[in-house]
């Protein structure tokens, strides 16, 4: 374990501009990717199997494009975000509401060593042995907004923890991007009010990338996990730039019609493309 302390000159300029900063950090990890620009991924405990599905879409697209994620490390929401990071090979910051030895909740150690030994890092301004609490974890956000250029937040109840984190962003003058909610959910009912109130609707990376040029500049790599033959990779490059039809395939690539269709057949057979409606498009999956 590390500390950094607010009075020396490699305390992040990011976290001294905030109206109350801590007074230090207690650090175990790489603390390189404090200094870099990450965004904060944010949400309910209570995540449903959508807002699973759309926090790893959204952590997926950040970590292909080295963009670290900062979250809280509490289960829901940040543990998605946190996991997914790590899945795709990118960087992650958790920050905690306790101390680096009071891990909360407990299911969660094995992530924190694993953020830990994948060059992520773990982060608090308290020490070792303070237990977290309903006065920390509020504190705690306002951490979390300051290191990153933004903040997204997946799903929300009224009034929820969540609210407090955008309130933070909005407050040190940071964006907050919000997945609209189905009005018929409770925990569509936080996310929805946000926008209302000015946060960015969200529906695509795009919505936030564009926001954020140093963001826009990073090249998004391809999924490290996955491993295409390599009588795909053709179409599958043209594929992943765009959903094609089959005639403009052909004009695309030097492909008989029929050597054309048989590899087309094949990888939906592997589920690596889909077919609707006469275009073919990646399996997201594989994208």
């Amino acid at each position: 374990m590390e500390i950094l302390k607010l009075e020396k000159k490699d305390f992040p300029l990011k976290l001294q501009k905030i109206k109350d900063p801590p007074k230090q950090l207690y650090y175990i990890g790489n603390i390189n990717l404090l200094y870099q620009d990450s965004f904060a991924i944010v949400g309910t405990r209570r995540i449903t199997d959508y807002g699973v599905k759309i926090c790893k879409v959204f952590s997926k697209e950040f970590s292909l494009r080295d963009i670290p994620i900062v979250s809280g490390m509490a289960i829901g929401t940040d543990t998605i975000a946190h996991k997914t990071a790590l899945e795709y090979g990118g960087g992650t910051i958790a920050v905690l509401g306790g101390g680096l030895e009071r891990i909360f909740p407990i299911q969660n150690y094995d992530l924190f060593k694993r953020i830990i030994e994948n060059g992520g890092l773990v982060v608090s301004e308290y020490e070792n042995n303070v237990k977290p609490n309903k006065t920390t974890f509020p504190q705690r956000n306002r951490i979390v907004t300051a290191i990153a250029e933004g903040v997204l937040v997946i799903e929300a109840a009224y009034r929820s923890g969540t609210s407090i984190t955008a309130n933070h962003a909005w407050k040190q003058e940071k964006k907050v991007f919000a997945i609209p909610g189905k009005i018929d959910n409770s925990l569509g009912v936080g996310t929805n009010i946000l926008i209302k109130q000015g946060a960015i609707l969200t529906t695509t990376i795009s919505d936030i990338l564009i926001n954020y040029p140093q963001f826009m500049d990073k090249k998004r790599k391809s999924n490290p996990s996955l491993k295409i033959k390599k009588e795909y990779k053709k179409i599958y490059q043209i594929l992943n730039e765009s959903a094609s039809s089959i005639d403009e395939l052909i004009c695309q690539t030097d492909y008989k019609i029929a050597d054309l269709l048989k590899i087309l057949s094949n990888m939906q057979i592997e589920n690596v493309i889909i077919q609707d409606m006469g275009v073919y498009k990646i399996n997201e999956k594989f994208s």
